[in-house]
């Protein structure tokens, strides 16, 4: 509460953002700790030899088992071709680059908030160094150099601000490329399995 009220209003919207950007990486931690802990980065050997004897229905049971991304999506792909009746290899790979778009938004949720987070909260700390420098050069007209306590309260504002903006943004940064590095992955990894499914359609 003193390094709040010793950076004046602006630590508490400092605060308010780091605050946000807590609940955001939490929401994405947990995210893919639970939803994308299984995510295949290649085709299983079940689902191969399930296509290779045309059994389409237990593929679809199989992956149904696993809720990442990565198996939605080839899921879907699967549902569409055997309820729709859809055997033209490029009807599935439409129907697979559809799905992996709609995949993607639940990936990327909640990521511009860390993202706000950590491009808002170093400028609110540079603000509160400029407005702190203001007081202390205010002071200073009033007060003269005399009352080094005057002057004091607004450069250690100033340098408050500064260092809560840097604490909230620096964790930011690196949990929003962690996140964005996770998310690359796992498209990847729909891409590539979806190609191998394909691949056992062609053969």
């Amino acid at each position: 509460m003193h390094i709040l009220k010793a950076g004046g209003i602006l630590m508490y919207v400092i605060l308010f953002f780091g605050m946000i950007g807590l609940y955001a990486a939490i929401e994405r931690f947990f995210y893919f700790a639970l939803k994308e802990r299984n995510n295949y980065s290649k085709l299983p050997t079940e689902v191969k030899h399930l296509l290779g004897k045309g059994d389409i229905k237990e593929a679809i049971v199989f992956l149904n088992n696993n809720k990442s991304s990565t198996s939605t999506v080839l899921k879907e792909v699967l549902v569409y071709g055997y309820k729709e009746n859809k055997e033209s290899l490029s009807s599935l790979e439409e129907k697979g680059k559809e799905k992996a778009i709609e995949q993607i938004k639940y990936l990327e949720r909640n990521m511009w908030l860390i993202s706000m987070a950590a491009h808002t909260s170093p400028l609110l700390g540079l603000l509160g160094t400029v407005t702190g420098m203001i007081k202390a050069f205010q002071s200073i007209s009033v007060h003269g150099t005399g009352d080094a306590g005057v002057l004091a309260l607004g450069i250690s504002e100033a340098l408050y601000t500064t260092a809560g903006g840097l604490i909230v943004a620096i964790p930011c940064m690196i949990l929003y490329n962690y996140f964005n590095k996770k998310i690359d992955i796992i498209i990847s990894d729909i891409e590539k399995t979806s190609t191998e499914m394909l691949n056992c359609f062609r053969d």
